[in-house]
């Protein structure tokens, strides 16, 4: 018989799931293993700008976590949008249909949004403070006049 040196392929291969298990035992299976957040620290000025874009959004109310406008589409007609945030931390918009209750579809705007405040400070100005998942408050104000002249 001859002596063997060293590991099998076999062998190696159960070490490391061993060790892997270990890890996982030992690391946890937090989110952030498990599907890494890439935070963009930006990301909360490119919907801001969504909604600050000329002409488009024009404020209705404000009650809290939900901000409702007016759109004004490239035809003239106007339809009521809310800005809210769903139970998996999306601040995303919706269309309200006319005389229900329900909404139609959804626009994202934001996604790891934990904590959102919409305050009306008169004149179709609000400011918005927001909170998401391993980043700080942010405060801004928003423009919603809507079209120019009103």
């Amino acid at each position: 018989m001859m002596r063997r040196q060293g590991f099998t392929l076999i062998e190696t291969v159960f070490a490391l799931m061993i060790t892997a298990g270990m890890f996982l035992l030992v690391s946890g299976t937090s989110r952030t293993l498990i599907r890494g957040i890439h935070q963009d620290s930006l990301a909360w000025l490119q919907a801001v700008q969504v909604l600050e874009r000329p002409g488009k959004y024009q404020l209705v109310r404000t009650t809290g976590d939900v901000l409702v406008v007016k759109d004004h589409d490239k035809q003239g007609k106007l339809r009521e949008m809310k800005a809210l945030l769903d139970k998996k931390g999306v601040l995303k918009m919706t269309a309200t249909l006319p005389g229900k209750r329900a909404t139609q579809g959804y626009y994202p705007l934001l996604r790891h949004v934990t904590t959102i405040h919409w305050q009306n400070l008169g004149h179709g100005v609000v400011k918005l403070r927001l909170k998401q998942e391993n980043l700080p408050w942010r405060e801004t104000l928003v423009d919603l006049r809507g079209v120019k002249g009103s």
